[in-house]
């Protein structure tokens, strides 16, 4: 044998194995065993209060809200007692011109308001009467009066209404004068017409009805206050007067 090799190692031998002994189990929680009552937590006592070691408070500007907020409404100028007060006199100042407009009383279109009234009512008239008339003449004289009727009353009620004065505030007493001297215009053409003197009536009265509207025009175009009213009779009056004439050198030529 090699003195240099080793011995092979002798095998050493095992401990015997011990039989396998099963562990009892331990038993678990019982699910139907009751359950335990909820005790709640007793709180802790109470400490005294002290103060030290307290955070020390922040300083609060009592107008800080203030300058953050937004600023107030501005007043209004028409809120309050005075514009009670305004509105108020502004209401009696309508209420004044409205009455004064009403009346005609002062007021510088009572002399227009007599003039598209009183046209009004001759437009009615002229037309009404011309299917009576006989006379050729007559009928010319009293178209060419029609059309300048017509064009002046529109005329008239133009610049009233320019004014602001409505058909509802014309004097009252001026239109139930207006209205009964139409009223007795139309009785007197009938009772022309039944004696057969239509014609001649209708043309003697007329040129004294145009004459008495010349001189309202002649009036108007000098005293009036308006200018526009002025310009307007004394235009209107130019193209009255050869009717007002037709009217009065009437020759009947129709019986």
């Amino acid at each position: 044998m090699d003195p240099n090799q080793q011995p092979n190692p002798q095998p050493q031998p095992q401990p015997p194995q011990q039989p396998y002994t099963p562990q009892p189990q331990q038993p678990g929680p019982n699910p139907y065993a009751p359950q335990q009552s909820y005790q709640p937590q007793q709180a802790p006592a109470p400490q005294p209060p002290t103060t030290y070691g307290q955070a020390p408070q922040p300083n609060f500007d009592p107008n800080y809200l203030d300058s953050i907020a937004p600023p107030p409404p501005r007043a209004n100028f028409f809120s309050g007692s005075f514009g009670k007060i305004f509105f108020a006199m502004l209401a009696l100042f309508v209420l004044a011109v409205s009455i004064i407009v009403a009346s005609g009383g002062g007021d510088d279109t009572a002399d227009l308001q007599q003039i598209a009234v009183r046209l009004d009512n001759f437009e009615n008239i002229s037309k009404t009467t011309a299917k009576d008339f006989k006379s050729g003449n007559l009928k010319e004289t009293n178209t060419n009066f029609r059309a300048w009727v017509l064009g002046s009353q529109q005329k008239a009620e133009e610049l009233l209404q320019l004014g602001g004065v409505k058909k509802s505030q014309y004097g009252k007493k001026m239109q139930s004068d207006e209205k009964a001297l139409a009223d007795e215009l139309e009785q007197e053409f009938e009772d022309a017409r039944l004696n057969a003197k239509l014609d001649r009536v209708y043309a003697r009265t007329m040129a004294n009805e145009t004459e008495v509207l010349v001189n309202l025009f002649n009036k108007m175009a000098k005293k009036n206050k308006s200018s526009k009213i002025r310009d307007y009779a004394e235009s209107t009056v130019k193209n009255l007067v050869p009717i007002q004439k037709a009217f009065a050198d009437f020759i009947d030529d129709g019986n």
